[in-house]
Parts: C-alpha cells; sequence; structure tokens
C-alpha cells in the first residue's frame, strides 16, 4: 500500500475533499461545495467515533496442562479503543485524558466561527491514530501588491490518539497559482498552537481567538517576508551560487553522494528555468524560493512504503524540517 491513508471494509479511503478537488493518492470522498460543516466533515472524513481506554494485556505462554493461553495485565498500559470497531488506535500510560474527534474539532468549529472559514479537507491516517481536518480561511494575502501573486492560507487541526502529539492549530499557506505549500517558521511569528482542551465555551473562545491571533501574525509576516523577496532581483549567476549553497556538491568524492547532490541540483534549476507559473517572478528571490518549495512539494520521491503520507507529513505536519525550510533562511539572511 503506498499510502497511510485508513481504509475501511467498503474498501473506502477515510478522507474527503470539498470543492470539487480530489484528495491527494486519488482517494477519498469528494464533494463539489465550498465547504462542510463540522458534523458532515466528521462523517465524510470516517471520524464520526468515541474512543475508550481500556486495559490491555501481553499473551506470555501456553498452559501446558490445558493448552490455554496465559495473559499478562501490565499496570498503566492501557489501549485507546474506538467505537466503530472496537480497534486500538493507540497504546498509552494510564495518565492519558482521551479526546474525542467531535471534541477536538469543535476548537476548529470556534475559529471558523471567528474567521468564516470553513472545513475542505480532512482524513484518518496511521490506521485512526492521527486525524486531522483543515479549513480555508475567506481572505487571501497578495505578495507584492500583485492579484497574481496570492497566498491562500489554511487552518489545520490535528489530533492523535496515540499520544504522539497534542491537538493542534497550524497555519498553512498555499500559493494558488502552482499549489506550492509554505510551512516555515518566520521570524517572531510561530505557525502552530497547541489547544488547551477545556469544554468551557468562555475558555474554548479564548483559545479560539489565540488560535486566530496565531494565523494574522503568521499572515502578516508572510506578506512582509513574500514583499521582500519580490523586490530584490536574482540573477542566473545568484541562483547557482544559492543552489550550490543549499545543496553542496564542492568536497564530495565522486559516486552516488555526489551523482544525487547534482541531480537535485539540476531539478530545482529546471524548475526555475522553465516552471510556466514561476516566469512571473523569475529573477528575483521570491522566484528562488518558489522554484524550491516546489521541488520539495512535487518533485521529491520517498522510498519505501507510504509514499504519499509521508510527502503529506513533508510538506504539512508542524515541526517537519524540508528543503524549503532552509531556502528561506538562506535567502533572507
Amino acid at each position: 500500500m503506498s499510502h497511510d491513508l485508513e481504509i475501511n471494509e467498503a474498501g473506502e479511503a477515510q478522507m474527503f475533499s470539498a470543492e470539487g478537488v480530489v484528495p491527494w493518492h486519488g482517494l477519498g470522498k469528494v464533494f463539489e461545495q465550498d465547504g462542510l460543516t463540522s458534523a458532515e466533515a466528521l462523517v465524510a472524513a470516517g471520524q464520526d467515533w468515541t474512543v475508550d481506554l481500556v486495559e490491555t494485556a501481553h499473551l506470555i505462554g501456553i498452559d501446558e496442562d490445558t493448552g490455554e493461553k496465559i495473559w499478562d495485565e501490565t499496570p498503566g498500559d492501557l489501549s485507546v479503543q474506538r467505537s466503530s470497531d472496537l480497534r486500538s488506535v493507540g497504546k498509552v500510560k494510564s495518565r492519558y485524558n482521551p479526546l474525542n474527534n467531535v471534541d477536538a474539532f469543535a476548537f476548529g468549529d470556534d475559529i471558523l466561527g471567528l474567521s468564516g472559514a470553513h472545513w475542505i479537507t480532512g482524513g484518518c491516517l496511521k490506521e485512526g491514530s492521527l486525524v486531522w481536518m483543515m479549513a480555508k480561511l475567506p481572505t487571501a494575502v497578495h505578495i507584492g501588491g500583485f492579484e497574481d501573486e496570492a497566498i491562500q492560507p489554511y487552518v489545520m487541526v490535528s489530533n492523535s490518539h496515540d499520544g504522539s502529539k497534542a491537538v493542534e492549530a497550524s497555519v498553512v499557506t498555499v500559493r494558488v497559482v502552482c499549489n506550492n505549500t509554505f510551512t516555515a517558521a518566520l521570524q517572531n511569528a510561530k505557525r502552530t498552537h497547541k489547544i488547551r482542551h477545556t469544554k468551557n465555551m468562555g475558555e474554548r473562545m479564548k483559545e479560539a481567538k489565540t488560535a486566530m491571533n496565531v494565523v494574522d501574525t503568521y499572515s502578516a509576516a508572510l506578506r512582509k517576508t513574500g514583499d521582500l523577496l519580490i523586490g530584490q532581483s536574482f540573477s542566473n549567476g545568484d541562483f547557482d551560487k544559492f543552489l550550490e549553497t543549499l545543496v553542496p556538491t564542492k568536497g564530495l568524492d565522486a559516486g552516488v553522494a555526489l551523482t544525487k547532490a547534482e541531480n537535485k541540483q539540476e531539478e530545482i534549476r529546471v524548475i526555475w528555468a522553465n516552471k510556466p507559473d514561476l516566469q512571473n517572478i523569475k529573477n528575483t528571490k521570491w522566484g528562488a524560493l518558489q522554484a524550491v518549495i516546489d521541488y520539495n512539494d512535487h518533485s521529491i520521491v520517498s522510498r519505501g512504503d507510504n509514499k504519499a503520507e509521508k510527502r503529506m507529513s513533508r510538506i504539512l505536519m508542524p515541526m517537519t524540517a524540508n528543503i524549503g525550510h532552509k531556502a528561506l533562511d538562506l535567502l533572507t539572511v
């Protein structure tokens, strides 16, 4: 299986996408409307289940006289069991407090209520242990004041059921013309807000306002960074020097490592020189950055299984460093 989307017993991928857009990997349900309510999105994404903690037991042997299996319950070890099929979606310690999907995304509804956004995609990954939904915000960011250089901001809310991560709201921005995804950290503007779970409506709204402040601050910082980079010329010679720093080849002995570095340089150089949707920003630092992000989003081929999920993690997930982040650092020094 080349993806890590959860597939239900009917053979359907647990993912949906609105606006008539086919989800990545071509799997999941497609809806023509602009967005879904949280209740609709939970069903469409296969997330309309609850979780409970149950004790786990480990097989330690077989009784020689009776042939019965001998089980040992490990104190403090619990299984996170979901209601839809009683499958385990995580192993945790007794101090873990489970959070149902409906409660995790209620926070997202609070953000949507403040911003006018709507859910456009979501799904289950890693056999249900990671759930996520993404909302599209109503206002785009225009870099350099150019109408055709629009960056669309989204908010992704994610939660794990195996204790690997907290409930988080993260800003994701996409260059509309080519679907390049910008996820780098910006100076004085964090990208992710860890959500403090509470059932108190007043406290929930405070959390939502804090998350929206993260979105607004990040969007403003992105516009400032983009305006700075698009206003700086960048020749082919400048790009070659930048590329050698980004993907060094000097000092590498002839062999696999050198060949890989040279191939990577050439792939990015071809994008910079020829990609039609970069021609309006070519010979600027912003264009150089977009060439690298385009390579990260669309050209890198992951090894092994679960290629599509690895691609998603590389592009979307917070704290996942990628070559685009390094490029931004080099271009803004």
